[in-house]
């Protein structure tokens, strides 16, 4: 099926009628209607109600399901043009990637300012998602490429392609009472301390003080990380959160290791198992990964 005639469904969905579609992208009323036609014979499915006099266009649930896919093959043909085009040229193009939100500063950090520098003309299009989406964004080559710190949904599908791994660790304000004078901190130590946790740790950190025959005092239970060590530098609790070599905090704070065995996440990239990366994407993760060394 020609691309131009998903195109075109396209903006007749989103411009609400053909009459508008015609003006918009300059082709006659009829030669779209004539498109319709065509496409609800491939597909074997009435896609737009019958208008009954209303000038506006409302689609059936077939129509619908096409919509989406339409925009996800359009979507694919921009990408295959860009990175073919990239090939040609040189280092330009897009690179697409999804992650989870609280990598994103790493990211920016480690790969996006310096890989910036060298290839001006290369694009970015992130995708922040939690774990099945963002593997299923990877699966149906929305993004090419992916970086999770939860475990992947059937891993069969992907290839690894570097890992990194993090440990939980406690940060609070330098002056803060909440830490004794001590380089590791037990779950004793902090037995009575309000804790910021998020919730991708909160079993783990639940599970270090039950060790101990202990339960944490969680006064915050909160979706991203960043939140929780914001709570902590405002003086509101101490945040237990993962912590990896790369990470930073303000000069008022301090950061501890937990005692006892460590807990450790694995942040993972990777992309679709049998999956060509692009050269731009090569290259982006190749700066990323040597820069996080």
């Amino acid at each position: 099926m020609n691309t131009e005639f998903y195109r075109n469904f396209i903006a007749m969905v989103e411009a609400g009628g053909m009459n508008r579609a015609a003006r918009e992208i300059h082709v006659a009323q009829p030669a779209l209607t004539r498109q319709l036609q065509v496409l609800e014979k491939e597909y074997g499915a009435v896609l737009v109600k019958p208008r009954k006099g209303r000038h506006t266009l409302e689609l059936t649930e077939a129509g619908w399901i096409l919509y989406r896919q339409a925009r996800q093959i359009c979507e694919a043909d921009r990408t295959a043009h860009a990175e073919i085009s990239a090939l040609e040229k040189g280092l330009t193009g897009t690179l697409r990637l999804s992650l989870t939100p609280s990598l994103m500063p790493m990211v920016i950090e480690k790969g996006i300012l310096p890989f910036h520098k060298k290839y001006r003309d290369v694009t970015f299009r992130f995708r922040e998602s939690y774990q099945v989406p963002l593997a299923e964004e990877v699966r149906r080559g929305i993004s090419e490429a992916g970086i999770t710190n939860a475990p992947l949904p059937d891993p069969f599908l992907f290839q690894v392609l570097h890992e990194e791994t993090s440990s939980l660790a406690a940060a609070a304000l330098k002056d803060s009472p909440f830490f004794p004078q001590k380089e590791t901190l037990s779950a004793r130590d902090l037995s009575s301390v309000p804790l910021a946790v998020s919730r991708s740790t909160e079993d783990q950190v639940s599970q270090f003080f039950r060790n101990e025959g202990l339960r944490p005092s969680i006064l915050f239970s909160i979706d991203a990380r960043a939140s929780a060590l914001h709570l902590a530098e405002e003086g509101l609790a101490a945040a237990i959160v993962m912590w990896a070599p790369w990470d930073t905090l303000p000069d008022t704070m301090t950061l501890r290791p937990l005692a006892g065995p460590a807990y450790k996440q694995t942040i993972t990239f990777f992309c679709l198992k049998g999956h060509r990366l692009s050269r731009g994407m090569e290259r982006f993760l190749d700066c990323l990964e040597k820069e996080l060394r």
